[in-house]
Parts: C-alpha cells; sequence; structure tokens
C-alpha cells in the first residue's frame, strides 16, 4: 500500500485531503484524469470555463464520477475530494493531482 500511502500524502500537501485507502491504482488514476481532460476539451470554452469557475464555489466535481454522465466513476473518491478543497479550480485539482501521480510513481516523494 505504498504507493496509495504516499499518493494520499503528496495530495494533501496540495491541499487535497484523501484516505490512502480511497486511492485508486495508478493506471486507473491516470486513464481517469485523460478521461476527463478529453471530455473537459470537448466542451464549449464558456461551458469549460463556466464549469471550472463553479468548482470555485460548488460541489460539481463529483458529477463526473456520477454512473450517468460516465466520465470517471472509477475516481469517484478522488472528485469526491475535489469537492471538499477549498479556493481551487476543477483545473488546478487536476493538474496536482496528475504532477502528484508522475511524482509518486516517478519515486520523488
Amino acid at each position: 500500500m505504498a504507493f496509495e500511502e504516499d499518493f494520499a500524502a503528496a495530495l494533501a500537501q496540495r491541499g487535497i485531503q484523501m484516505d490512502a485507502v480511497d486511492v485508486p491504482a495508478p493506471d486507473v488514476i491516470g486513464g481517469a484524469l485523460d478521461n476527463i481532460n478529453g471530455f473537459m476539451s470537448g466542451m464549449d470554452d464558456a461551458v469549460r470555463e463556466g464549469f471550472d469557475e463553479s468548482s470555485l464555489e460548488f460541489t460539481v466535481c463529483s458529477v463526473l464520477a456520477d454512473p450517468s454522465v460516465n466520465i470517471a466513476p472509477e475516481i469517484s473518491t478522488i472528485l469526491a475530494a475535489y469537492d471538499r478543497t477549498p479556493n481551487m479550480r476543477l483545473t488546478e485539482l487536476l493538474q496536482a493531482t496528475r504532477e502528484t501521480l508522475d511524482q509518486v510513481q516517478g519515486g520523488q516523494v
């Protein structure tokens, strides 16, 4: 469970709190982040910016894990942690998670 603990600790340093037991496998996280980025890049600019901005104040990130939306249900625990994280936009949270994943997988923790 070393990856899970290291990943949760590294995310916590970036302000995103979650339990190590809720951390999915690295390949699952990476694939889900790619899915979200693909979904976001396919949005109209105004819609994407509105969704991103709303993530500052509202719990909209978990919508991406909803089975009816089916963008990234495999990282529902991470998306729920995003919704509990104040003062960060979805794009900032995604970037922090990608950087954390790269850092932990690269053994830089």
